[in-house]
């Protein structure tokens, strides 16, 4: 069990003690609770009378792989007892940062880092009121997986695309041309417009977008030809050559939604449609640029 002490010279200590991590699963963004249970020693634990008011306020950090600003805590002001009294410490995440958590913990435990501070309401005479502690928050690889099973199936697949800070996510990109000199920020920029066009539910301008990122990929890597690809049984195909099939066949499937002709001009666009399109050019994307 993980404790911590806040110390109130002279008069006493808080002491307190964490339970197990509860999530609420919400939409996008999950609630979870710490449950905590606090005594001051400086109350009388007879007298159920006596209390006094605290307000708990803080910060989470995540530990892994290294030390990064998560979330703030949700302000609770508490009830101090001469006994163990139970109060909650909550926190809201995204799917984004159970995602990101997920991915930077590889095999081990996740580990929170709480920065907690506690204020006397009504601090006894000559006592400071504010106290501070810091402490870690374990949970278990099989506790983890029970709170994103709990989180349901709506949490997405977070893919990261290295991209150059400088980029701006309200710059338009440069249109598409054959003379276009490959870049990466330009590719990252027609991934955040796709990723637009798709909250914007213009599905079919997504999946356009798309092709224009894999047009990218195509001049910022070497790959096989699509003629290559497809002149080599794909049994005896390489690596890179099964790579490029999967890149080929996703802009072929993407070009159809830039131009109409005598077969594409009957496709429809859904949103799942556009989801699958954005998903595997992100994902394409992060795999070439990775490994250049």
């Amino acid at each position: 069990m993980t404790t911590a002490s806040f110390r109130y010279h002279p008069a006493g200590q808080i002491h307190a003690s964490f339970g197990e991590l509860q999530l609420t699963p919400g939409i996008a963004n999950h609630r979870l609770v710490l449950p905590i249970k606090l005594t001051a020693t400086w109350l009388e634990a007879e007298d159920a009378t006596s209390n006094a008011p605290a307000l708990l306020t803080g910060t989470v950090w995540s530990e892994n792989p290294s030390f990064r600003w998560l979330v703030g805590l949700e302000a609770q002001v508490v009830t101090l007892r001469g006994y163990l009294a139970a109060e909650e410490l909550v926190l809201s995440l995204t799917d984004d940062q159970l995602i990101s958590l997920e991915r930077a913990r590889g095999q081990d435990d996740v580990v929170l880092r709480l920065k907690l501070q506690a204020t006397l309401l009504a601090p006894p005479d000559g006592v400071h009121p504010v106290a501070h502690e810091e402490l870690p928050v374990r949970i278990s690889r099989s506790r983890w997986s029970e709170l994103l099973d709990q989180a349901g199936a709506e949490v997405g697949v977070l893919i990261r695309v290295p991209s150059p800070l400088t980029d701006s996510a309200l710059v338009s990109p440069p249109a598409a041309s054959d003379e276009d000199a490959a870049s990466l920020s330009q590719a990252a920029a027609r991934l955040r417009q796709a990723r637009a066009e798709l909250q914007d539910h213009q599905w079919e301008h997504c999946v356009a977008t798309c092709r224009r990122v894999l047009e990218n990929v195509s001049r910022l890597v070497t790959l096989p030809s699509a003629k290559n690809v497809a002149e080599t049984p794909p049994a005896q195909r390489t690596q890179d050559q099964r790579w490029a099939a999967i890149l080929h066949d996703v802009k072929s499937m993407a070009s159809a939604a830039h131009h109409d002709d005598s077969t594409t001009e009957g496709f429809s666009w859904s949103r799942v449609d556009a989801e699958a399109i954005l998903a595997t050019t992100a994902g394409l994307l992060a795999a070439y640029t990775q490994r250049r």
